[in-house]
């Protein structure tokens, strides 16, 4: 279905279809992609004689019955056959139009952007409704099945109003870590202290534009080293519930620098 919606022809489509699958035919499976194919196409109106005679072919040899292990299972699959062989000798539905699915941006900002993000839910204190605090993406990282996200740092301080960037000149970045387990000993060096974080975007949901205001883009000021990816990374959708919320609390009697090689987390 994937190649119709980039507007390839029916045949055109078919033949991709079948370079990717190549690795099936002469196996168990074949049958099963015949099977499938078939019915999407019909599905679709778009029932290409070709394949509706390997899939007749393979119905009437009960190809595919082989994979179950049940005579109860394998009878079922003989009516599934049964039921699939009448509905492809059926006449098909009108050919049904595809369209080009709309791209899905999962990652919306630019390296350098600057956004105040508005406090809003019920996770958040009430001094913080409706105050902002901002985020910068620093970088793009890719993320398995080729997906890129952005990485963020957010800046240590809330304001009334949509700042401007000469605003938030003498701020710190919050750190999205806890600083009791550097007071507690825990610091490790492979886990340094977590300045930024790589966001998550599966769903357009989860990413709500409208708490967010763009305010500028600027070089990163602080450099900060960015950790792999899977160990620092947060959602979008429910961050003030997650993360947010909790680390701005968590950092308000604390201060961090850098000393002797590693990050010290110091109470003022």
């Amino acid at each position: 279905m994937q190649f119709l919606q980039q507007q390839f022809s029916n045949e055109e489509a078919y033949e991709k279809t079948k370079q990717d699958c190549y690795e099936y035919f002469g196996t168990d499976i074949e049958p099963l992609f015949w099977y499938a194919l078939a019915d999407t196409q019909w599905e679709l109106g778009r029932l290409l004689p070709e394949v509706k005679s390997k899939a007749l072919e393979w119905i009437e040899k009960k190809g595919g019955i082989e994979v179950w292990e049940s005579a109860k299972s394998a009878k079922r699959w003989e009516a599934t056959l049964e039921k699939l062989q009448k509905k492809l000798q059926s006449p098909m539905p009108p050919e049904k139009i595809m369209k080009r699915p709309v791209e899905f941006i999962r990652n919306p900002w630019n390296i350098g952007d600057v956004y105040a993000y508005q406090f809003h839910s019920k996770f958040s204190e009430e001094s913080l409704i409706g105050k902002y605090i901002v985020f910068q993406k620093i970088n793009d990282d890719l993320w398995y099945d080729d997906m890129v996200f952005s990485r963020i740092q957010v800046y240590d301080g809330v304001f009334d109003h949509v700042p401007e960037l000469s605003e938030i000149e003498a701020l710190r970045i919050l750190p999205i870590d806890d600083p009791e387990r550097f007071l507690e000993g825990e610091y490790d060096e492979a886990f340094p202290l977590t300045l930024n974080a790589v966001m998550d975007y599966y769903k357009k949901r989860d990413y709500v534009k409208k708490y967010f205001t763009y305010i500028g883009n600027q070089p990163d000021p602080f450099g900060y080293s960015q950790q792999p990816c899977n160990g620092c990374l947060y959602s979008w959708k429910n961050l003030e519930e997650e993360w947010l919320c909790f680390f701005y609390k968590k950092w308000r009697n604390y201060r961090y620098e850098w000393s002797h090689g590693k990050w010290e987390v110091l109470m003022d």
